[in-house]
């Protein structure tokens, strides 16, 4: 197979994941660096490596040209006869003009698992860009104790698993002018080859018996639900494994401290005595919330989900 010329891309995420995003697509094969915003990235077949293997991606857009600002309407003539019917997207910052084009065709999040939501879903992409930031990588016991519609520990399963994202899809790029088939294919070979079962457990619990029945089904959804232990607990009462991992919660939002929110921080603060060597990160989309919480982080990131402003401080017990 003939060597594929470097293709340049933009990948974009949640704010304040752009560095997470950044390593993912270095270990996935290709330069990167984080840019606002997300990762801006080359190698071979990036499109196809980025597309097919990136969990904290929410979009990947191809850089097909750079240049001179004057030189934008010449650079538009020349990909429109070159790429007929592929929607080019024009950006003009200052002296400078690129040309892009999404890669992806549909919102490259959606996994195609979560037919079923709760009231207040967490994207598959920021629930994946969270565990990057964790250090996640399957090794270890994760645990989530307020598991929702199971979002997070659905993408924990896959993670550890190393089960690509993108496998079960197609995407725009290849149905680009140029596109090598068997290019992708080799892609696509490659990232399925490296799935495993996962080697440590998954738990997932909720006190509310109606999240239980949904990560249920959408663990069953998604093909894991052999790999992940679901438990109706309240997070007060969890027991976790004696061998430190991972943890990362999304508990309830409030824009003022409610009563449920305060509980729900309060139960957290009681289980982390328990988590003596664990890595614990809380996705906080309140103010004043942390203070609930009676240690200090080691780090804390501002996070957006969505429209949402949120802190997300890392614990370790």
């Amino acid at each position: 197979m003939n060597p594929s010329p470097a293709q340049r891309i933009f990948a974009a995420c949640a704010p304040g994941l752009e560095p997470a995003l950044a390593r993912e697509l270095v270990a996935l094969g290709l330069s990167a660096r984080p840019v606002p915003g997300g990762a801006e990235a080359s190698g071979p077949d990036a499109c196809a490596v980025a597309c097919l293997g990136s969990r904290a991606a929410d979009a990947v857009k191809a850089r097909l040209w750079e240049g001179a600002a004057s030189e934008l309407p010449a650079a538009r003539r020349d990909l429109g006869r070159r790429m007929p019917g592929v929607e080019i997207e024009v950006r003009r910052e200052g002296t400078t003009g690129t040309l892009s084009a999404d890669a992806v065709g549909s919102a490259l999040f959606r996994r195609g698992w979560r037919a079923r939501v709760g009231a207040a879903p967490l994207r598959e992409s920021l629930a994946a860009g969270l565990l990057l930031e964790l250090g996640f990588d399957g090794t270890v016991p994760f645990l989530d104790p307020m598991c929702g519609s199971g979002t997070i520990a659905i993408e924990a399963v896959l993670l550890a698993g190393r089960r690509a994202p993108g496998l079960g899809r197609s995407f725009a790029f290849e149905g680009w002018p140029g596109h090598a088939p068997a290019r992708t294919a080799a892609v696509r070979e490659r990232l399925s080859a490296l799935a495993r079962p996962p080697p440590s457990p998954v738990l997932a619990s909720d006190k509310n018996g109606g999240a239980i029945r949904l990560c249920g089904k959408n663990a069953t959804a998604a093909g894991v639900d052999a790999d992940v232990r679901i438990e109706r607990l309240d997070a007060s009462d969890v027991l976790p494994p004696a061998v430190p991992g991972v943890c990362l919660v999304n508990p309830p939002y409030g824009i003022r401290l409610d009563r449920d929110v305060e509980e729900s921080w309060r139960a957290l603060a009681a289980l982390l005595p328990r988590l003596q060597g664990w890595t614990v990160g809380i996705l906080a989309g309140g103010p004043g919330l942390e203070r609930l919480v009676p240690l200090k982080p080691v780090r804390s990131l501002a996070i957006q989900n969505g429209g949402v402003r949120c802190r997300f401080p890392i614990y370790l017990p």
